[in-house]
């Protein structure tokens, strides 16, 4: 199953790429509380990305390790977890606009029960998520 969600943000795309390609942008903008068991300063191709987030009331864990990436305009990174998803891959996508920056979350993720449950429990988690991580980096870019 696929989901994808754009955003524009103003603010010129090595600021936004070097802002999500890290850990303390990430903490920024990931709307659950975290715990980081491994990370390192700056993510880039084969970096390791190890936490635990508060998801209703329990915290869940979470591996992935970043398995693409080119400087301000991808990196992908795909989870070694198996809970809640059987199989999730994140890109990040960024394309420069002026001065500004068109940014793609594109998910291609399984919970491994079948499409049904993925459009039914999978898509409306993923939505609920990304809209607030959209709202969250445009806060973010529109105070500094």
């Amino acid at each position: 199953m696929n989901y994808i969600k754009t955003i524009q943000i103003d603010a010129p795309i090595d600021k936004v790429f070097t802002f999500c390609a890290s850990p303390d942008g990430f903490e920024k903008h990931f709307p659950y509380s975290i715990k980081w068991i491994h990370t390192e300063e700056n993510w880039d191709l084969g970096s390791i990305i190890e936490f635990k987030f508060h998801y209703l009331s329990i915290w869940l864990y979470w591996k992935a390790e970043i398995t693409q990436y080119q400087q301000n305009k991808y990196f992908v990174d795909v989870s070694h977890s198996n809970f809640p998803y059987k199989y999730f891959r994140h890109s990040h996508l960024f394309k420069s606009q002026g001065e500004q920056t068109i940014y793609t979350d594109k998910i291609e993720f399984s919970l491994g029960l079948g499409n049904f449950i993925d459009k039914v429990v999978g898509i409306p988690v993923l939505q609920s998520t990304f809209n607030q991580r959209h709202i969250n980096l445009k806060n973010y870019f529109n105070t500094i």
